[in-house]
C-alpha cells in the first residue's frame, strides 16, 4: 500500500499522513505501528514525515484529533436529530458502527489498549471515550424523563453498557474473523440493550421528571479548563451542574475555546445561551436553564437607576419567581435591601467587573 504525497499545503499533507495511518491501522495494532512503516507506505523518508509530526506520539495525537472531529460531526447530527431518546440511541449506535465499518482502522484506534502507561495518547483516547459515554448518558437521562427508560437505572451504567456493546461487536468480529456487517451484528446487540433498559408495563408514571420549580441556589460558575487539560471530556459535569441550578437557574461556564457542539446541544434542549470571548483562550458561556427569564441588561444605565430598576422588578415577583439582571458592578449596597424583603439572591462577578444578579422569591 503506497500513498503518494503531492506537493500541496502543509494542512493537506498532514491530513494525508493521518488518513494513511488510519488505513495502516486496519491491519496493524496501534502499539506496533511505527513511523518507519508509515513513511514507507507514504513513499517518503522518516525525516520528511517528522517535518509534519515531530514524533510518533504527535502523529497519533493528530490521528485521534482527526477522528474526534469526524466522529463528532456524525454523532452530533444523530443525537440532536428527531425521534425519541431510544430511537436516537439506536440510530447513534448503528451510525457509529456503519462509520467503523467503512473505516476499518478506527476500531484499533478507538478501542486500543495502550499498555505503555499514562501519557498524552492515552489521555486523548480516554477523552474520546468520555465524549461518547457522556453523550449516551445524557440521552439515557432524557429517556428517563420521557418515561421510556427505567428510572431506577443509573444513567452512567446504562451508557457504559451501550458503549461496551459497540466495542464488543468490533472485537468479536476480529476474533472470529467474520466478514459480516458491523451494523447487522450491532442491531441485534442493541435490541437486547434496549429491552433491558426500557420501562416495564405501568412503570412510566414513575419516570424521572425534570425539576419544574426554581430554587434559591440557582447561580453557579464552572471552569472546565483544568478538566480539559487532563484530557477529560467535561460534558457530563456541565450537564450535572446545569441540572443542579434548576429551572430559571444560570450556569456560568468558562472554557478555553468556544464550545460550538455544546452550544448546539443546549439550544436544542431549550436552554438559553450567551457566549463571549474575554481573553485569548478564555470563553465565557452563560447558560439559562429552560431559557427563561431573560436577563435584563442594566450596564449602560447611570447610577442609581440600575438599583432602582432591580427593586422595582423584584417587588412584584410572585412566590417561586426569578429575576435576572446584569449590572455595571457588584451591587453590594443593594443586597441587604433585597434580604430585608425576604428575597434570596446570588451574584456572579465577571472579570470585567460587571455582575450577574439572580433574585428568587421563596414559596
Amino acid at each position: 500500500m503506497v500513498f503518494g504525497l503531492r506537493r500541496e499545503k502543509t494542512a493537506v499533507r498532514r491530513r494525508q499522513i493521518v488518513e494513511a495511518t488510519l488505513s495502516l491501522l486496519a491491519d496493524c495494532p496501534l502499539d506496533q505501528l511505527t513511523t518507519r512503516q508509515i513513511a514507507r507506505a507514504l513513499g517518503v523518508s522518516q525525516p520528511a514525515l517528522f517535518r509534519h509530526f515531530a514524533s510518533r506520539e504527535q502523529l497519533l495525537l493528530g490521528v485521534i484529533a482527526h477522528t474526534a472531529e469526524s466522529l463528532g460531526t456524525v454523532v452530533q447530527g444523530v443525537a440532536l436529530g428527531p425521534g425519541s431518546a431510544l430511537e436516537r440511541l439506536e440510530a447513534l449506535g448503528l451510525t457509529l458502527l456503519e462509520h467503523l465499518d467503512t473505516h476499518p482502522g478506527l476500531p484499533r484506534l478507538l478501542f486500543a489498549n495502550v499498555a505503555s502507561g499514562d501519557g498524552p495518547v492515552l489521555d486523548a483516547l480516554r477523552s474520546l471515550y468520555a465524549v461518547q459515554r457522556s453523550l449516551v448518558t445524557e440521552l439515557v437521562r432524557e429517556g428517563q424523563r420521557a418515561g421510556e427508560i427505567d428510572p431506577q437505572l443509573e444513567p452512567h451504567d446504562a451508557a457504559t453498557l451501550f458503549v461496551g456493546a459497540l466495542q464488543s461487536v468490533t472485537l468479536i468480529r476480529r476474533l472470529d474473523a467474520r466478514d459480516g456487517s458491523l451494523v447487522d451484528e450491532g442491531r441485534r446487540l442493541l435490541a437486547i440493550w434496549r429491552q433491558g433498559v426500557r420501562t416495564t408495563d405501568g412503570s412510566a408514571a414513575s419516570a424521572v421528571d425534570a425539576p419544574s420549580t426554581p430554587h434559591a441556589d440557582g447561580l453557579r460558575a464552572l471552569d472546565v479548563r483544568p478538566v480539559l487539560a487532563r484530557g477529560v471530556d467535561p460534558l457530563e459535569g456541565i450537564l450535572e451542574q446545569l441540572d443542579a441550578v434548576g429551572p430559571s437557574g444560570v450556569l456560568v461556564l468558562t472554557a478555553p475555546f468556544r464550545p460550538a457542539p455544546l452550544l448546539r446541544l443546549l439550544i436544542a434542549r431549550g436552554h438559553g445561551v450567551r457566549d463571549q470571548q474575554v481573553g485569548p483562550e478564555e470563553f465565557v458561556v452563560e447558560i439559562t436553564h429552560g431559557g427563561h427569564p431573560l436577563v435584563e441588561e442594566l450596564c449602560d444605565l447611570e447610577p442609581p437607576e440600575p438599583l432602582e430598576r432591580v427593586l422595582t422588578a423584584t417587588a412584584t415577583l410572585a412566590p417561586g419567581g426569578v429575576y435576572l439582571a446584569r449590572l455595571p458592578r457588584n451591587p453590594r449596597l443593594l443586597l441587604p435591601r433585597l434580604g430585608e424583603r425576604g428575597l434570596d439572591f446570588r451574584v456572579h462577578e465577571a472579570r470585567d467587573g460587571t455582575a450577574l444578579l439572580r433574585v428568587y422569591r421563596p414559596r
